[in-house]
Formats: structure tokens, sequence, C-alpha cells
């Protein structure tokens, strides 16, 4: 490990490590000290997977990196396309409405 700041996390009150191990055997979880964030990393290159955006390790840490795996990529895309989409309509109602509520007298 050439980072020094980077914590092994071997063992957890909730099993995480042990739950995201599980998803890919090459998966090690460790806490970055100076960013004071979670990582997982691919233990056979120490490349960096995924910053979980969670304070804590709980199943929250398990369900995102499933639902972030290369393996989904097609899926989290069009999930991501969706919800712009559905913003995009949200904003354009919104401006429409303000729109109307300027011209009535």
């Amino acid at each position: 490990m050439k980072n020094k700041r980077l914590i092994p996390v071997e063992n957890d009150l909730f099993y995480v490590a042990d739950r995201i191990k599980s998803i890919d055997d090459k998966y090690k979880i460790y806490y970055n000290g100076e960013s004071r964030k979670f990582e997982v990393r691919n233990a056979e290159d120490d490349s960096l997977q995924v910053v979980l955006p969670y304070g804590q390790l709980d199943s929250r840490a398990v369900d995102y990196v499933r639902k972030t795996r290369i393996e989904r990529i097609d899926a989290l895309l069009e999930e991501i396309e969706r919800a712009n989409a559905e913003a995009e309509k949200a904003a354009a109602r919104l401006a429409k409405e303000k729109a109307f509520e300027n011209i009535r007298i």
C-alpha cells in the first residue's frame, strides 16, 4: 500500500467489508484519513473502484457498490438519462407556470 493515509477496514460492526467482498472478491475497503471517506479498491492493483458517499459503513454502502459496478453501466446511464429528462420537464413546467403568473391580472 503506497498511501499511508489509507487504513484497511477488515472488520466492522455490520460486516459491510465482508458483504462488499462477496460482490467481488478483489474488493477491499479502506478509510482515507485525508479525505475522511471510505474507498473501495481493487486489492490486486490498488485501483480505486468507488468512493463511498457515506460517513459510516452500513447497508447503503453495499447497495451503492452493487449499483455502481461497471457491469451495470448501461442501466446506470439509462437511470441518469431518465432523471435528467424528468428534471427538464419539471423545470419547463415551473417556467411555464411562472410565465402565466406574470400574465394574469
